[in-house]
């Protein structure tokens, strides 16, 4: 028994020095590879092994690795994880890129090729698959930020940036196998790509029996269709979207917040004990396609009815067809994965939600659509305790985009793009540790940029077409002014910076000497504000007039005293 004690702890011990071995750059990579590996694993995934980093050379002359393959049915993901700072992303993906292009290019002979060499990805693939019917995805997860120049050199392959793996790393361990029909549209795969729907004749549309409201009825404008209906959760989960804030999706349409966890585990509790739906409905959009047929299979002109009528609804079978505007944690309660599955499966298929649905006129716009759903949103929520600044914020730069707010939404953006203040703000909803930005936006930026007052920066700005602004119409002109704003006032930080130390020009709360914070930047944007106010606005040299600032006390400013630190340094200034 000794003996066995003994051997256990040379064990233990052996691998505690294999552990210990490993250089910071291979802690870091292993984590970020279990990073990326949790949310296939948890998205219903299957991880092939045994062939993770191993060497392969692919028609005798391309020799490369895949840090891991997944494999869903018939889609197979090839990744390639790396924690190699930014500096040196493009010359690592640009050595991949050969390899990248024969495999993509001879998609069938290298699933061939890959499957001789390895027994254990040949025997992972599901058979009712041929090559054909594969799709075939290399995925590229670099932790540091890609120069976009690389990206739209080698544009055959799909990134996941460090933001986007932490969005689909929430949404997987909130919605578990769920979180795969985002990670198909990401992937930019159809409907008809996977599985089963690649190798037999699918309907194309679902028909959903539901009521039509007349047009006249409705109070959208004219082409907007109404409609009621019943819908099972798991085709809402199959075919739905939402805009999130902080999703893969451009940035300008997105303002839900993420799925939280903890709301979903208590509807999914409430499911399993109640076993029955919520009696009020979600609020969804419906895309163009949809049909509207009458009893008699006809399709219905809604402009002519004159009383609600009962119609047969044919909503497209794809992947993020259906806009979910109101009611995301009702529906993904009822998700895939999980404790109690078995149980959820059931009620998933065959109970049904009370949904109104929305349906898009054929011209509508991808911005319209947009611009619908935000305001849409914007009604049902905006009374809720629920809808604060920073929500207000997004919606009324998609909504607004020539508002003084949206103005200065847009603004700090760009200054946490580039700047002295670069990679400071909080832009997602993993980013603990930065400044947020509604006070910012509220408080410093609105007065400094809006399109009126001695004190803002359209009162210094010298184009000859400003006063078109006001119109409202110029989205050009307005990205000119943008670009001014941003340039100014990076010049202005830029000089307050070199006044300081290293130390503090820093948001590390550990720091001790670290000034930044909303209270200072709000007081140096107010500062700038009596800057132009006074006609003294300059340049670069000029700012650093105020003399040195690292004995400056900023720290006696508390909370919302910016108005107090940007008059104390304009004293100062000559």
């Amino acid at each position: 028994m000794a003996a066995k004690t003994s051997a256990k702890k040379k064990k233990r011990k052996s691998k505690k020095t294999k552990s210990s071995k490993l250089t910071p750059q291979e802690i870091e990579q292993r984590l970020y590879r279990n990073e990326v590996r949790s949310i296939f694993t948890k998205s219903g995934f299957d991880r092939v092994p045994g062939v993770s980093d191993k060497q392969f050379v692919f028609l005798n002359e391309h020799t490369s690795d895949f840090d891991d393959v997944f494999i869903y049915k018939n889609v197979i993901v090839l990744i390639e994880y790396t924690v190699r700072q930014s500096s040196d992303l493009g010359e690592h993906l640009k050595s991949k890129k050969v390899v990248y292009d024969a495999i993509l290019q001879n998609k069938n002979s290298f699933l061939e090729f890959y499957g001789q060499l390895f027994p254990t990805f040949s025997s992972a693939r599901d058979p009712l698959y041929d090559n054909d019917q594969t799709s075939l995805v290399i995925l590229y997860c670099p932790k540091n930020k890609l120069d976009i120049t690389y990206k739209k050199r080698i544009s055959n392959i799909t990134y996941l940036d460090y933001p986007v793996l932490k969005y689909f790393r929430a949404i997987s361990d909130s919605v578990k196998g769920s979180a795969k029909y985002e990670i198909f549209k990401f992937f930019h795969l159809s409907y008809d790509n996977i599985g089963e729907n690649s190798i037999r004749t699918f309907a194309d549309k679902k028909q959903i029996n539901g009521t039509l409201l007349p047009e006249t009825h409705s109070n959208f404008n004219p082409g907007y269709k109404v409609v009621s209906f019943y819908i099972d959760p798991q085709t809402l989960l199959t075919g739905s979207y939402v805009l999130r804030k902080n999703g893969w999706q451009d940035d300008h349409s997105l303002y839900q917040r993420m799925i939280v966890k903890n709301k979903i585990n208590a509807i999914r509790k409430y499911l399993l004990k109640e076993k029955r739906v919520f009696i009020n409905n979600i609020i969804v959009t419906l895309p163009p396609e949809t049909e509207l047929l009458n009893t008699a299979g006809k399709v219905i002109d809604a402009s002519t009815l004159t009383k609600t009528s009962h119609v047969k609804i044919l909503i497209p079978n794809e992947f993020n067809v259906i806009g979910l505007v109101d009611g995301q944690h009702r529906v993904f309660a009822y998700h895939e994965g999980g404790e109690d599955d078995v149980s959820i499966g059931r009620l998933r298929i065959k109970q049904n939600l009370l949904a109104t649905g929305i349906i898009y006129p054929s011209d509508i716009s991808e911005l319209e659509k947009s611009k619908f759903e935000a305001r849409l949103f914007l009604e049902i929520n905006s009374t809720q305790t629920n809808a604060k600044s920073d929500l207000k914020q997004a919606i009324s730069l998609i909504l607004n985009p020539f508002s003084t707010e949206s103005i200065a939404t847009a603004v700090i953006s760009k200054l946490n793009d580039h700047g002295p203040l670069q990679g400071m703000f909080e832009k997602y909803f993993f980013e603990k540790d930065k400044i947020k930005t509604t006070s910012i936006v509220s408080y410093g930026l609105k007065p400094i940029v809006k399109l009126s007052g001695s004190d803002s920066f359209f009162s210094v700005w010298n184009d000859l077409s400003k006063y078109e602004l006001l119109k409202g119409t110029d989205q050009s002109l307005l990205n000119q002014y943008i670009d001014y704003c941003v340039t100014e006032i990076n010049i202005f930080l830029g000089a307050i910076r070199s006044l300081l130390t290293s130390n503090q020009w820093s948001i590390d709360k550990k720091e001790p000497q670290r000034i930044l914070s909303t209270t200072t930047i709000n007081g140096f944007i107010i500062f700038l504000r009596r800057i132009i106010e006074a006609d003294k606005l300059t340049n670069f040299n000029g700012y650093r007039k105020i003399g040195t600032l690292d004995s400056f006390n900023f720290k006696k400013y508390k909370s919302s005293q910016y108005g107090s630190l940007a008059n104390d340094l304009f004293k100062r200034f000559p």
